[in-house]
């Protein structure tokens, strides 16, 4: 008997490996969602309470990350789902929706803030790299010729701090514009704190004109956060910059924390 139950335990494994598989795929092959929740249901009939539940919070989120609440939840309840589904379903996402809320309701978080500091380390020495910037503090950078710090100029690391603090406040204020602009043009694309912290650390790097014209931004406004997450590890990334591979990395991670 033990080994029948063994076996048995064995198959169910495989069944729930070949189900996530199968919604994997079918989410990169852009399939229709009805169906992919649909097929779902189909396939996890007569597996165990647990098997079901695994795949069902796997299903959904794996939907949440290219699709909005309000289409998964329409999804959910036009389907013939079964009550304890449905109700696994819910809760799944009732607890991603407490997440996810207005991109100009967020602030920078001390995460977020540590981040950007780790990265762009402290220099009180003003410098160039050849983009036409003079940079000092913690990459606070203004145009050469326009700044009032010159090659070699010293600062104090409290100026440093509130130069960061200024520049942060800029890059946030600018991120929280950007989503209002949505907004006001009838997109509403809901994000997490991690997602905002990324945003705001791109838009300290490249500005916020570099940020909303990139292809990453794009791919966010249409709800496809998967995507954006990803691309972000090739934003602007080039030959004269290689340190900003490991950063972007870091974006992308934090970005995709919450999916």
């Amino acid at each position: 008997m033990k080994h029948i139950n063994t076996f048995e335990h064995f198959n169910e494994d495989i069944r729930v490996k070949k189900i996530i598989e199968y919604i994997d795929l079918s989410i990169n092959e852009s399939l229709d969602i009805k169906s992919i929740w649909s097929n779902t249901l189909n396939k996890i009939k007569g597996l165990s309470k647990e098997s079901k539940k695994k795949i069902i919070r796997y299903a959904v989120l794996s939907l949440l990350t290219f699709n909005t609440v309000t289409n998964v939840i329409q999804i959910i309840n036009s389907s013939s789902t079964p009550d304890d589904v449905k109700q696994i379903a819910t809760e799944v996402v009732e607890e991603k929706e407490e997440k996810y809320k207005a991109g100009y309701d967020f602030t920078l978080s001390q995460e977020g803030w540590n981040h950007i500091r780790d990265h762009e380390k402290l220099k009180l020495k003003a410098y160039k790299i050849g983009d036409g910037m003079v940079t000092i503090g913690y990459g606070h950078a203004e145009k050469i010729g326009k700044s009032k710090y010159n090659v070699g100029d010293i600062i104090s690391e409290e100026e440093a701090n509130k130069l960061l603090k200024k520049d942060l406040k800029t890059a946030a204020d600018g991120v929280r514009k950007m989503f209002r602009d949505w907004e006001s043009e009838g997109s509403n694309v809901p994000i997490t704190q991690s997602m905002f912290d990324a945003l705001v650390s791109i838009a300290f790097n490249t500005g916020v004109g570099g940020l909303r014209r990139s292809e990453m931004v794009e791919k966010l406004k249409s709800g496809n956060y998967k995507e954006a997450g990803d691309s972000i590890k090739t934003l602007r990334i080039s030959k004269k910059f290689p340190g900003l591979t490991k950063r972007r990395e870091v974006e992308s991670k934090m970005f995709l924390a919450s999916l």
